[in-house]
């Protein structure tokens, strides 16, 4: 009896042992996980960063884009202006060319007018 009762202090301290290791372990596991899961949260956190700049980056270019888009319609109003200019510069031109050569007509008529007036008197 002497011998069981050892073999099963053995048993019993082997064990322990075992649930010793055991405890230690999981106490090893769960800290590994504590470890994981903070981790995961820094992880979580930088991509909630990242996509809120993402959309600041996305609201920035919709900005840019719409002030692009402006400044290329005032581009068009200006370039229309300056035809409109161009267009109204050639028809005074014109006109100038026009009112010249009816003054040379007046003149030639107002040449023979004179001649005619002065073979008359």
């Amino acid at each position: 009896m002497a011998g069981s009762t050892k073999e099963i202090r053995t048993l019993i301290e082997e064990i322990r042992a075992a649930v010793n290791t055991t405890v230690m372990a999981t106490e090893g596991g769960s800290k590994a996980v504590d470890a994981g899961l903070a981790q995961f949260n820094e992880v979580a956190a930088s991509f909630k960063r990242i996509g809120d700049q993402v959309g600041t980056t996305t609201e920035a270019a919709q900005e840019i884009e719409l002030s692009t888009k402006q400044q290329s319609t005032a581009v068009e109003q200006v370039n229309l202006a300056i035809s409109n200019a161009a267009q109204a510069t050639k028809e005074m031109e014109a006109s100038a060319v026009q009112t010249l050569q009816t003054a040379g007509q007046l003149t030639s008529l107002a040449r023979d007018l004179t001649r005619l007036i002065q073979a008359s008197a």
